[in-house]
């Protein structure tokens, strides 16, 4: 993150064209304001210029009418980049670890609650619901926990704020102890519970766990998930390409069209396309890559990975030599998504037209 040189206003409005919600420009302090005069909690989307999931929110969530009516309704918006101007220091201030984050604030300042990473539209419209009433916040889980340890469902929302805070032996805790309250799963979520503490762990720990859950809850509603989280592992942990290929041919038979499988499937197409970028050694591997971006393409059409599917195959091109292929895929990239590092590039691809 970059040191701020000076304390300045923040007049930021990176409101994408599909957002309906208004969000305020000004300083911190001013909205605050704003929510105080309002009896208001203040929404802070904090982002990057480079994040990506930040863009997804713009497209897929924000732009929903039920989201934007409620935000505008009931919440002062603000968007706030954590690597300028005030930002650095609000990042700081609130711990910020990844983008986006979504937090909620009172007048004075003080942290609701937040949204950690990208949230579909029905899930973030109910958080965002819970939260101006007071429900399902940090402190109001906490303390129906403590009024009542024995309650299950708060016992695992808990966790997953202590999860969202970085507090895990406290997350892992409640996880064990809704495991030892409900061993027979009547409540239903004795499975969540066990996924979760297994996404603790990593690597061949992590995937002997995800298999022995895989094997052992068969009807679960959480099965999706799991093999999901295996496929990713596989490949991002363990880089066993194989296997990884073939928990996704399973997924991707299993839940055909499912925006979740083909998402993650559509990023693991992209990784393998990348790899060709810098390690290969020829246009024959270049081309393979290329083979890989057309696959990845037909999963994340309509996604902000669309992007780096075209971003990639713009390298892959430069790479060949086809300098006006490579301007055309750097810009549907950067349609869909106007980012620093696509843009450097093509002022490279760019250069070397020039030089024709």
């Amino acid at each position: 993150m970059k040191k701020a040189v000076f304390l300045i206003a923040l007049f930021f409005t990176v409101s994408s064209v599909f957002s309906q919600i208004d969000f305020k420009k000004g300083s911190v302090a001013e909205v605050l304001a704003m929510g105080k005069a309002e009896n208001k909690l203040v929404m802070v989307d904090v982002l990057t210029e480079w994040c990506k999931w930040c863009i997804e929110l713009d497209n897929k969530v924000y732009a929903k009418k039920e989201v934007s009516d409620f935000a505008n309704a009931n919440l002062i918006s603000y968007k706030i980049d954590a690597e300028k101007g005030e930002g650095v220091d609000f990042a700081k201030k609130y711990k910020i670890a990844g983008y986006p984050s979504i937090l909620f604030l009172d007048g004075d300042g003080n942290e609701v609650d937040r949204i950690y990473g990208y949230v579909p539209a029905k899930d973030f419209l109910e958080m965002m619901t819970d939260y101006s009433k007071g429900v399902n916040t940090f402190s109001y889980l906490k303390n129906e926990v403590e009024k009542n340890p024995s309650n299950i469902e708060a016992s695992l929302k808990l966790s997953d704020k202590y999860s969202m805070y970085s507090e895990s032996d406290k997350a892992k805790e409640l996880l064990n102890k809704i495991i030892e309250m409900d061993a027979s799963n009547a409540a239903g979520k004795t499975d969540d519970a066990k996924l979760r503490l297994v996404q603790f762990t990593e690597k061949d720990e992590k995937v002997k766990g995800l298999q022995s859950f895989i094997a052992e809850n068969p009807s679960s509603d959480q099965l999706k998930d799991a093999r999901i989280s295996l496929a990713e592992t596989y490949f991002y942990e363990l880089n066993d390409l194989d296997n990884s290929e073939k928990v996704y041919k399973d997924l991707l038979s299993s839940f055909p069209g499912d925006e979740f499988v083909n998402s993650s499937y559509g990023q693991f197409m992209n990784q393998r396309a990348a790899g060709y970028i810098e390690k290969g050694t020829g246009d024959e591997d270049f081309k393979k890559g290329l083979n890989f971006i057309e696959t990845a393409l037909q999963y994340v059409a309509g996604s902000v990975n669309e992007a780096s599917s075209y971003y990639i195959q713009s390298k892959l091109y430069y790479n060949m030599k086809h300098y006006t292929k490579a301007l055309e895929s750097v810009d549907k990239a950067l349609k869909i998504f106007d980012r620093k590092l696509y843009r450097d590039h093509k002022v490279k691809v760019e250069q070397q037209l020039s030089q024709k």
